[in-house]
């Protein structure tokens, strides 16, 4: 299983706006792309975020909405 954390962010200023769990990357990643769908979230690919995973204990991305709003975005295994 794979937690998922969507924050705002603003200057100094983190603000979760979203937590939820998936059971696969894949199901992570359409997660992240249903909650962010204008945010250009081509980006999240399952392999990379698989990839990252793997290397680093969890997938991390600032992402920039049309907007002008500021997420990151985290997909890590729940331990």
């Amino acid at each position: 299983m794979f937690r998922i954390a969507i924050s705002h962010l603003e200057e100094r200023h983190v603000t979760p706006v979203e937590h939820s769990t998936a059971l696969s990357v894949d199901e992570a990643v359409r997660a992240v792309c249903t909650y962010l769908p204008s945010s250009g979230t081509e980006m999240f690919v399952g392999d990379e975020v698989q990839h990252s995973v793997n290397q680093v204990n969890d997938f991390r991305k600032d992402v920039t909405v049309p907007c002008g709003d500021r997420y990151r975005v985290v997909i890590a295994p729940m331990m």
